[in-house]
């Protein structure tokens, strides 16, 4: 019965779907990016001879969180191919990584798309990565006999397989070879339901920053534009965090701000400017400005940009959840973020109790933690806790790399 209400419910989500693509152009990219879907991965796989593993993401963040385990993979076995599918326009569109063979949506969740999926793609193995679990795709998987593992994955006592009207999404779980999962907790709620082919490995995200941070990619028109002042960098910025933001930016003239928006768009660049004096987008900066406020309104740079920072500000926290708040804190820097949705975050939760990341109510918050940051011996701690932190849970993409090839054998 559950099933077919599913069934019905996909069902119903796609003939609404042109309606709602008058509306949104997020969900006009949805549909038209799984048009024809079928017949083009037909035509992509047709030649294709080498041995393929599959991994599904979410959207751009699942791709980060995976692609240490991808490259891991590829590296000892120069002649595999990977496919990366995703579920969001924002995925697909933004990630174009060479290491990438084929890219492309994830079909809608219908038996007979996972039947004919699984037929086409014919993967040696599949990786859903962190929270990804779809009825249909996970089934035909299992049938087909093909190894199915769950990368980073995070669970919590709120989700329906813990709770007792969950016994449908339960055999979802059931259909998963192996779990890798983040933290303990995940692992004793996994063994409450009677799962026990599981195994702690950590949060493979912290192997894909340590890289980043590694790079030397460099921006010498922002370093000009800094001009040997301190640099807070509010990363990923929604339109739920403007009024607890924006204010305190406007208020703040000692810093340089350097400001990335969560969607690059017209609207939101707009009100930020009518808000802020003073501001310069990236794309119009030049070698000299008297803009104290930098706004980024393209899209990849963020993660480098945090290497210039002493501070920052992660969105997300006032809406649906905060953004990636590890890719300053591999440069040891203090982390602010909304207080009302960052608790299901593992690194957030673990970094607010050891007094190193800050949840903030409001404006005056948010002054009043950075007041105490001001400190030198208080900044140094901060920055020890989180180094100590960062290099503590480095390494999990070797264990799930280790677990899928002993698995195999």
């Amino acid at each position: 019965m559950r099933t077919f209400i599913y069934d019905v419910s996909v069902f119903t989500a796609r003939l609404l779907l042109p309606l709602f693509a008058l509306l949104s152009a997020k969900i006009k990219k949805f549909r038209k990016g799984r048009h024809n879907l079928m017949t083009e991965l037909k035509t992509a796989l047709k030649e294709n001879t080498n041995t393929l593993f599959w991994v599904h993401c979410s959207s751009v963040g699942e791709f980060e969180q995976g692609l240490p385990v991808i490259e891991l993979l590829k590296k000892e076995n120069p002649t595999w191919k990977v496919i990366v599918t995703f579920f969001s326009p924002s995925g697909y569109e933004a990630v174009n990584n060479s290491i990438i063979d084929y890219k492309f949506y994830l079909p809608y969740d219908t038996r007979f798309n996972a039947r004919q999926f699984i037929k086409i793609v014919n993967p040696q193995f599949a990786l859903f990565v962190k929270y990804e679990f779809w009825h249909h795709f996970l089934k035909e998987l299992k049938i087909k006999n093909i190894p199915t593992y769950s990368v980073s994955s995070i669970f919590r006592p709120t989700q329906a397989f813990f709770k007792w009207w969950g016994s449908w999404n339960k055999r979802m779980l059931n259909q998963f070879t192996y779990f890798m999962v983040q933290d303990e907790t995940s692992l004793k709620l996994l063994k409450s339901i009677g799962i026990t082919n599981a195994e702690i490995t950590g949060d493979t995200r912290f192997d894909r920053v340590l890289k980043i941070k590694e790079d030397t990619l460099r921006f010498p028109e922002i370093e000009n534009f800094i001009g040997g002042k301190k640099v807070f960098i509010v990363g990923s910025l929604r339109p739920e965090d403007d009024n607890i933001v924006l204010p305190f930016i406007k208020a703040n003239t000692e810093y340089r701000f350097i400001i990335a928006p969560h969607e690059i768009t017209e609207k939101h660049i707009s009100k930020i400017e009518n808000t802020l004096d003073f501001t310069v987008r990236h794309s119009e900066l030049s070698t000299k400005t008297d803009a104290n406020i930098l706004i980024i309104d393209s899209i990849g740079k963020l993660s480098r940009l945090y290497r210039l920072a002493h501070f920052a500000y992660i969105g997300g926290g006032f809406s649906d959840g905060i953004h990636n708040i590890l890719e300053p804190a591999v440069y040891n820097i203090p982390v602010f973020f909304g207080d009302k949705y960052y608790k299901k975050y593992k690194e957030a939760t673990d970094l607010t109790e050891l007094q190193a990341s800050y949840a903030i109510a409001d404006t005056d918050d948010l002054t009043q933690k950075l007041k105490v940051l001001e400190s030198k011996s208080e900044f140094e701690r901060v920055h020890n806790q989180i180094e100590s932190y960062v290099n503590s849970n480095i390494g999990a993409s070797i264990k799930v790399v280790n677990i899928i090839n002993q698995q195999a054998n």
